[in-house]
C-alpha cells in the first residue's frame, strides 16, 4: 500500500504513526469506483481503494476527493491534485495542515 502525507509544510512518504495522535478534521473512504464514505477512523483498505484524511483547515469539496482520487495513478499524484486545488483558493499551506492520503494498490 502506497500512502503519502503532508505534514510540516511537505509531502513525504507516510508511515503508520503519521496519523497517530492527530484530532482528525474528516476522513474519507472511497471504492475503487469513486464512491465515497465519510468515516470517523482511518480504515483498512482493500485493491484498488483509497482513503484520504486531515487535520486543520484543508478547503477542498468532497467531490473533488473524488475526482481526484478516480484521475490519479498513485496516493502521491492524488495528494499533489488536491492540495493544488487547496493552494489556489487559500494560496498558501499552513504548517499546522496535516493530510493523508493511502491507495492500495492492485497485487499489492
Amino acid at each position: 500500500m502506497a500512502g503519502y502525507c503532508l505534514k510540516n509544510g511537505r509531502i513525504q512518504e507516510a508511515w503508520g504513526e503519521d496519523a497517530a495522535g492527530r484530532e482528525l478534521a474528516a476522513v474519507f473512504h472511497l471504492t475503487a469506483d469513486g464512491e465515497m464514505k465519510e468515516l470517523h477512523e482511518f480504515p483498512a483498505l482493500s485493491e484498488g481503494e483509497g482513503a484520504l484524511a486531515y487535520a486543520g483547515e484543508f478547503y477542498i469539496e468532497p467531490l473533488e476527493v473524488q475526482i481526484e482520487f478516480l484521475k490519479a495513478a498513485n496516493a502521491e499524484k492524488w495528494l499533489e491534485a488536491l492540495l493544488l486545488r487547496h493552494v489556489d483558493r487559500v494560496r498558501q499551506v499552513s504548517e499546522e495542515l496535516f493530510v493523508i492520503a493511502e491507495i492500495k494498490s492492485f497485487g499489492a
